[in-house]
């Protein structure tokens, strides 16, 4: 060995170790901490660490922190009615995650293909599970009834495949292509073993469906906070209404971003609620605005929370606390004395904690307010009551007169 052989071959031992330090050192795309979370989920499907879950992971931990913190604020929204449904059919209760797959938990996403809803269900896909779809009317928005008949069709999807991976990527792509993978891939029912065979969508989808399940459980080891919800959206009251209902002229007369109303009434498709007598619609508002809807149109107060309302807190100070107070001692008044009500409550205070419904043991009573020229025999016409025994509910005598906006009751 020559004398700069000598010296040159130590150098290169050195710089070739810093080199493989430095390597060591650096961020791996496959985080080994992160690799070990994944590999330990509990979870329905099939789990393998691949540079397509590895980037799904990235992407709702890094690349896409804030719309994660907004998907995780809905969770708190969306996920409790979802999972009762899940119970009540006795499914997984990790399908939920599919709901964020698709459409990240919005009621009002539509693709480019045309799939809609929470659920994102094909128009063709729609019509075999008999979900409502016409010219005023998307059931594929209402969370409640799509939710339901997603759950129907993945039920079908897992009794046909008996796997849980297989049911979500057919979920995706269809059963024909799932069918016809299998098929090329030598009758090998694995996902795995059939990726390269299904289109690039669904070769992604359940990575997809693996990174949820990681962001649902470690999202907190990322320092990512779900979102504050807004009032507008988490305390919110509904009301059946029979007449039509506009939506951008709402907007103006209760000075509401029309946005908002389209957001909490996603059923819709035109802007309005139609006119029946044969069906109910709701209409959903936040509960504020909800106490000005009914003043201003004279809607009927049988209001209710919605399965996606929360119960506003009641604010630890004086002035609610009487508020509360002279509320429950205006029903008691209402049901002791059985009398009608014609002080026209010029509080309205008191009425806007009638309004929200939050008044504990009262939760049946019904009021109704008169409108202008509407008599009594008027309002038990239209609810379907008999006079005599409306009238002996309030106490009322024959041929007395009930002034406009004074509250009469509806049940004992």
């Amino acid at each position: 060995m020559n004398t700069l052989q000598r010296i040159t071959k130590p150098v290169l031992v050195c710089v070739w170790v810093l080199f493989l330090v430095a390597q060591g050192s650096a961020k791996s795309p496959y985080d080994p901490e992160v690799t070990r979370r994944i590999e330990n989920l509990q979870t329905i499907v099939s789990v393998r660490v691949t540079e397509d879950v590895m980037d799904m992971v990235r992407f709702y931990t890094e690349k896409n922190r804030r719309d994660s913190e907004r998907i995780l604020s809905r969770t708190a929204l969306y996920f409790p009615a979802i999972e009762q449904a899940l119970r009540e059919k006795e499914l997984p209760d990790e399908l939920k995650y599919i709901s964020v797959v698709e459409s990240s938990l919005d009621p009002r996403a539509v693709s480019h293909q045309g799939a809609a809803g929470m659920w994102q269900f094909m128009k063709g896909t729609a019509e075999l599970f008999n979900i409502r779809m016409d010219k005023h009317i998307d059931d594929r928005r209402d969370i409640i009834k799509s939710t339901d008949k997603a759950l129907d069709y993945l039920k079908y999807l897992h009794e046909s495949y008996g796997d849980w991976t297989l049911a979500l990527a057919a979920y995706n792509c269809g059963t024909s292509r799932i069918n016809k993978a299998i098929k090329k891939a030598g009758g090998s029912t694995d996902y795995w073993s059939i990726l390269e065979h299904l289109p690039r969508e669904t070769q992604k989808y359940i990575p997809k469906f693996i990174a949820v399940s990681y962001l649902m459980n470690y999202y907190y080891l990322h320092d990512i906070k779900p979102a504050d919800l807004p009032d507008d959206i988490r305390y919110t009251t509904s009301v059946k209404v029979f007449d039509k209902v506009d939506f951008k002229k709402l907007s103006k007369e209760l000075d509401m971003d029309l946005e908002l109303i389209r957001h909490l009434n996603p059923v819709y498709a035109r802007d309005q609620i139609p006119a029946t007598r044969e069906e109910s619609y709701f209409l959903t508002l936040p509960d504020i605005k909800m106490t000005e809807f009914t003043q201003k149109f004279g809607v009927s107060l049988e209001l209710f929370a919605g399965p996606f309302s929360m119960r506003r807190p009641v604010e630890d100070n004086n002035k609610t606390e009487a508020v509360q107070r002279d509320a429950v001692a205006y029903l008691e008044s209402i049901r002791k004395r059985n009398v009608a009500i014609r002080d026209n409550l010029k509080d309205t205070s008191i009425y806007k904690v009638l309004a929200k419904n939050n008044i504990p043991g009262f939760g049946t009573l019904k009021v109704y307010r008169l409108k202008k020229k509407e008599s009594v025999a008027d309002v038990a016409e239209a609810k379907n009551i008999p006079l005599e025994e409306l009238m002996a509910i309030n106490n009322i005598s024959e041929g007395e007169d009930i002034a406009p906006g004074s509250y009469i009751r509806l049940s004992r």
